[in-house]
């Protein structure tokens, strides 16, 4: 089994786990999402005078059973959203994973300080995961002693950072993802993390699977 723990296509496979985010509209449907999913508010498309309907939108259908997973959410300086707004709308996001006993997935550039800032604040009982991580050894090191999960994708194929990540990141505390490229397969992404982690393809399934379970069975 391979799971694709973050994901904006709708692949359909008997062998496949597809976990696709939806960022929430107002006029989202429960009729309208995925057969598994993550629900969230994207930082990107954060709007002073919109975000409230889609939040309640968001809040309504969170608790369905297709949605096991809250986010992407989070913070990004790289946006002109105000930082205060970011904070607020991510807040409410922890909350609700929180209410809900489902794993936060997080969207986060240059804001990795505030987002252990912010974890440590909330005392959060959920996982946090980071998808998409791609920085320095460094930053790996630290959010991985505040206990964050991550979530790998392609820039394991070309980043010698993430390579080391990889390598001796602990079992447990990660999953793999394609994200929105559509030209990348996760089984392309499984045989470079087993070819890291010097194991084989079958023992890095069975291990992804039992994390996924861990993180998405909370409730």
């Amino acid at each position: 089994m391979f799971i694709d723990f973050h994901t904006h296509r709708d692949r359909q496979a008997l062998n496949l786990i597809n976990l696709q985010t939806v960022d929430v509209k107002p006029q989202l449907q429960e009729q309208d999402l995925p057969n598994l999913c993550s629900l969230g508010l994207h930082p990107w498309f954060i709007e002073d005078d919109l975000w409230q309907a889609a939040w309640l939108t968001l809040e309504k259908l969170a608790s369905c059973s297709q949605v096991v997973a809250i986010g992407e959410c989070g913070l990004d300086r790289n946006v002109a959203v105000p930082m205060e707004l970011q904070i607020a709308v991510f807040e409410k996001h922890i909350q609700l994973a929180e209410s809900l006993r489902k794993p936060l997935v997080i969207h986060c550039v240059r804001a990795f300080e505030l987002l252990i800032m912010l974890k440590k604040n909330h005392k959060s009982s959920i996982p946090w995961i980071i998808h998409g991580f791609h920085k320095k050894q460094a930053v790996f090191q630290q959010l991985l002693g505040h206990g964050f999960y991550f979530s790998f994708g392609a820039a394991m194929l070309n980043h010698d950072q993430i390579a080391k990540a990889i390598a001796t990141v602990p079992v447990g505390r990660f999953l793999l993802e394609t994200d929105d490229r559509a030209d990348l397969q996760i089984e392309q992404i499984y045989e470079c993390a087993a070819m890291l982690r010097q194991i084989s393809l079958e023992t890095l399934q069975s291990q992804l699977v039992e994390t996924y379970q861990q993180l998405t069975g909370l409730g």
